[in-house]
């Protein structure tokens, strides 16, 4: 039978990353409650888990003292998917998670988890900083490695070894490998020579595949999105390209996700009035993907509700992904008390009011396309398309989830 924890527990707020993190430490011992039926949510740095995990990993200690004489719940294969999830999470906010003082406390087996990860969402000049930050605080050494002693350069060095393996050391800039890497005297002879026969005799990839020159994931753009979360980053970048600066990274910060905040018109407008610029992302009950981005922000006042914009689009993920352009720049967004977000004067795109709960959701493209559109497949080649009539399949639909993000600047 499953530990129920006391009756009443005081709610304490707990951030995921160090929960995460203490699971990583202590996950021979938590791992006898990980039960196939824990309901585990792990919704980005807004959110956190379940208070049912927050008792585990608070009293694990105690808890395997009572119990470890009884038969384990559950099976490995559930607590390595886990924990997988949990490699998976930091791996996807890794530039939030690698400056807690927490995972410069990881167990060395924890750390070679995370940076042999592909999915590592980090430019491996930032993967060697890591594994070095943590090497210095494991020797107990503050200064830089120019100012080093031959004894903390050892200790260093020691700590460092194990590591190397695991940072693609290939893939890392010249100036930063000469000026960072090079001087701390961890880098083994013989990759160091290879690494500047490749850059001299641009060398060409081996038939097999060699993973130092494979590069991991696209670094997440998206922080906190549970629609694009398993993506990778192939539809975070195309997004991004087509809202964000042409061939530049911007960084989204989420702003509102109906599942987390209500679905209801009046928890769009608490938390989305005035935010600007916005890109909403909508998955339908099917599981299409569909969006919108605008410089401008809803706010009410305007004539008829409409609110002007120099820059939108409206765009579906199915393959092959398609935007369509604004035409009418007066009509770009549409604001109305009842309703969630609305784009363009057709509506274009409108989320009703509880819009998982019925299919008063809609698309009918008139201000946006009308054969202007840009597309791009997926392998990224742009061709013009005659824009449809809706942005989705249908022309009604019912909602599952929808995100609003906006840039952090």
């Amino acid at each position: 039978m499953a530990y129920k924890g006391p009756p009443k527990v005081q709610k304490v707020m707990v951030q995921p990353i160090n929960l995460i993190f203490r699971y990583l430490q202590n996950r021979s011992r938590v791992q006898i409650w990980l039960y196939e039926n824990v309901n585990l949510r792990i919704e980005g740095h807004i959110v956190g888990f379940d208070e049912y995990m927050n008792i585990v990993l608070d009293e694990a200690e105690e808890v395997h003292m009572k119990t470890k004489n009884r038969k384990q719940i559950g099976s490995g294969k559930s607590a390595s998917s886990f924990l997988e999830r949990c490699i998976s999470f930091i791996g996807d906010n890794a530039a939030d998670c690698v400056k807690t003082n927490a995972f410069l406390n990881l167990p060395k087996e924890a750390l070679i988890k995370l940076i042999s990860s592909d999915f590592l969402c980090l430019e491996e000049e930032e993967v060697w900083r890591c594994a070095l930050a943590w090497s210095k605080q494991r020797a107990g050494v503050t200064q830089p490695a120019v100012h080093w002693t031959g004894e903390e350069r050892a200790r260093v060095c020691q700590h460092l070894a194990p590591l190397m393996q695991h940072v693609r050391l290939l893939l890392i800039d010249s100036t930063v490998f000469a000026e960072e890497v090079e001087p701390t005297g961890a880098v083994p002879m013989e990759l160091s020579l290879e690494r500047y026969r490749r850059a001299a005799l641009h060398a060409a990839p081996r038939h097999e595949p060699d993973k130092r020159t494979q590069p991991r994931s696209a670094v997440n753009m998206f922080v906190g999105s549970v629609i694009l979360q398993q993506d990778r980053g192939g539809l975070q970048s195309l997004v991004n390209s087509w809202c964000g600066a042409p061939g530049g990274r911007r960084a989204w910060r989420l702003v509102f996700r109906a599942s987390s905040h209500g679905y209801s018109a009046a928890a769009f407008h608490t938390h989305c009035d005035g935010v600007a610029p916005v890109l909403l992302l909508v998955q339908l009950s099917r599981g299409e993907v569909i969006g919108g981005y605008s410089t401008a922000g809803w706010s009410p006042g305007g004539a008829g509700g409409y609110v002007s914009s120099e820059r939108g689009l409206l765009f579906s993920l199915s393959e092959p992904p398609v935007r369509y352009p604004l035409l009418k720049k007066p009509f770009a967004l549409c604001y109305h008390p009842d309703c969630g977000p609305i784009f363009g004067a057709g509506a274009d795109l409108l989320i009703s009011n509880n819009c998982n709960m019925n299919s008063d959701s809609y698309s009918n493209l008139h201000s946006y396309g009308d054969g202007s559109l840009g597309s791009l497949g997926s392998l990224g080649s742009p061709g013009p398309q005659p824009a449809p009539s809706s942005l989705a399949s249908e022309y009604n639909f019912t909602v599952r989830d929808y995100e609003i993000f906006t840039l952090d600047h």
